[in-house]
């Protein structure tokens, strides 16, 4: 069989005739969009150097120089009044607009990695991996020489020399292999989910104005707040040390010891045998340990975690990864999760509590602008309730809406048959168990979780399916749908009401409520931000985080646009139960 890419041509275009035939080749006719990548020294725009720009088809490929030629390529840019295709298009439209200007056409912008993610998000969705899976075994054939190449010659991204001829055809294969991509799989996606890959591609426009936008770096409170955490840190590891003999936080060998000396009997363990002490292990021990001084240890265990843990994972990286200018430009993965849920990393916000506020505090707005923060209000739980058409969760959301009363102490008051309360140990048990059962999480994972007992986890199960039995059948079916299309060879996930298909791996159908769920919110947060940017309040928007929109807007503008998000983000009509959500002013920092 003949290769896919056996008749490829390449150029570096080193001279003016180089550039005279591109432009030629250009302005020919092509079955699909013009393919255009980029080279930069490192991933942020506003720290690193963009070194090469290159235009490819399906059977040739020119590599462009930036420093010398970037007038050409943006001539290019500017001027094809075709389609563009690019893999992973958020990356490259942000270097080529901070280095170049460009302002992408989005509208005639496609995107491989988006259509890949979409067609199985399962897969690895590299350009070259992935096309080494569905274009040629042999697109990462010269990986392999660059690497070694880098290596023995000590050069990174940044050096490594634009003519070495490993690196310039190593990136100028890119273009051709993202066209071969998109016509493999772009009938492929218009066949089932046409919807959800045009509503992907706008929000690849829209995260991208999001990643510019980025959020202002308060550094003294940063600082101070590093100091605080630090001595933090050093008092309770005093008080461990001479307390309870426990030099190392983390030793599980060490804490199992601390707490046995103190009566408290070991509860939760590994697979392989071994005491664990997660931080819910430690929060069960914190409210339910046998006397007070088992409580405090594990208090203090937990203070002395996170106050490592906070500067570690964010506060120093908020100093270290701030531009000039002071503005921290977190990347945003459009499709961070194989349910296409955004993710935030450099730094981790994804991660981050929602009750982190002196992390979150670490943000201020410019200016004369203030924070607006927009939160989805139990998505997940409403989304259950509509595709299960569980009347009493369905009827619980509805009094819990027009009494003002909190979701879960409406459920769990419904299910114990008595009044409960926030400090009640019941509630925090089952709101961890309501999220983690939509995750498909099992019993044991359940009451990890929860920090509570596995027969405290069975218990909240036996109540809650008797009072909800929806979710539970919801779990079932969709559970033994997918096991049915594994059985008949077909492949096994859920079909979501979008068209989207997400698959399940074999031995984990379980996952498949948790895809059922997460898909459509995401869909929804997605199109709410769309519905932001067309009520004109694109340039606003900073930053997505679970199902939070965070924006920075004029002070004078603050109540009006409020009222506008709120709406956006908001539907009474379309679903079994109102999907709603709850805004804030936030005019000194971000913080809940």
């Amino acid at each position: 069989m003949t290769s896919p890419l056996a008749d490829v041509q390449l150029k570096l275009c080193e001279n003016i005739d180089d550039i005279a035939e591109m432009k030629r080749w250009v302005g020919e006719r092509r079955t699909t969009p013009l393919a255009f990548d980029t080279e930069s020294e490192g991933l942020s725009p506003h720290k690193h150097k963009l070194r090469l720009v290159q235009f490819g088809d399906l059977h040739r490929g020119y590599v462009i120089p930036w420093e010398r030629w970037s007038g050409a390529a943006l001539e290019i840019l500017n001027t094809y009044e075709g389609e563009f295709v690019a893999h992973n298009s958020v990356f490259d439209a942000r270097f080529l607009d901070v280095h170049g200007g460009w302002k992408v056409p989005w509208t005639r912008l496609h995107d491989t990695l988006t259509l890949a993610r979409i067609d199985d998000p399962s897969r690895s969705n590299g350009l070259k991996p992935l096309s080494q899976s569905l274009v040629d075994r042999r697109a990462t054939a010269g990986e392999k020489a660059l690497h070694s190449g880098m290596t023995d010659n000590h050069w990174d991204w940044g050096s490594v020399p634009i003519d070495y001829p490993p690196y310039w055809i190593y990136s100028g294969l890119d273009g051709v292999l993202t066209s071969h991509l998109y016509q493999y799989l772009r009938p492929r996606v218009e066949a089932t989910a046409s919807g959800p890959y045009d509503l992907e591609r706008a929000a690849n426009r829209i995260c991208s104005n999001m990643m510019l936008h980025g959020l202002m770096v308060d550094v003294p409170y940063v600082e101070a707040a590093i100091a605080k955490y630090e001595k933090v840190s050093a008092d309770v590891r005093g008080w461990l040390k001479s307390r309870h003999s426990v030099t190392s936080p983390a030793s599980s060998g060490q804490l199992r010891r601390a707490f046995e000396k103190l009566g408290q009997e070991i509860l939760f363990w590994t697979d392989k045998g071994q005491p664990q002490f997660t931080k819910a292990t430690l929060g069960f021990y914190k409210t339910s340990g046998q006397n007070a001084a088992v409580q405090q240890l594990a208090e203090y265990l937990l203070h002395v975690r996170k106050a490592d843990k906070m500067p570690r994972d964010y506060l120093h990286k908020f100093l270290d990864m701030r531009d000039s200018d002071g503005m921290l430009r977190m990347s945003i993965n459009v499709m961070g999760a194989i349910t296409s849920r955004m993710s935030v990393s450099e730094p981790p916000l994804q991660q981050l509590s929602r009750d982190e506020v002196m992390i979150r505090g670490s943000f201020i707005p410019r200016p004369g602008y203030v924070f607006i923060t927009c939160d989805l209000s139990q998505i997940e739980m409403r989304m259950i309730a509509d595709a299960s058409a569980d009347q009493g969760l369905i009827d619980a959301i509805l009094e819990a809406d027009s009494t003002g009363t909190n979701l879960f102490l409406v459920i769990g008051s419904q299910m114990y048959r008595e009044s409960l309360t926030k400090a009640d140990k019941r509630y925090s048990s089952l709101k961890s168990f309501a999220y983690a059962r939509a995750y498909g999480a099992g019993p044991d994972t359940l009451a990890e979780t929860a920090g509570v007992p596995v027969a405290t986890i069975k218990e909240i199960e036996q109540l809650f399916d008797e009072r909800f039995p929806g979710m539970r059948r919801l779990s079932d079916e969709l559970m033994n749908s997918a096991s049915a299309m594994r059985r008949a060879g077909e492949r096994a996930g859920v079909r979501l009401p979008s068209g989207r298909f997400i698959p399940t791996k074999p031995g984990k159908d379980y996952t498949a409520l948790n895809y059922r769920i997460q898909g459509p919110a995401a869909e929804y947060l997605k199109q709410a931000l769309c519905d932001i940017d067309a009520a004109g309040l694109g340039d606003y928007m900073a930053l997505p985080v679970h199902d939070e929109i965070v924006m920075e807007v004029p002070e004078e503008e603050a109540e009006e646009v409020l009222m506008v998000v709120q709406e956006c983000m908001t539907d009474r009509s379309n679903y079994a139960v109102p999907l709603t959500a709850e805004g804030t002013i936030l005019r000194e920092r971000w913080a809940k």
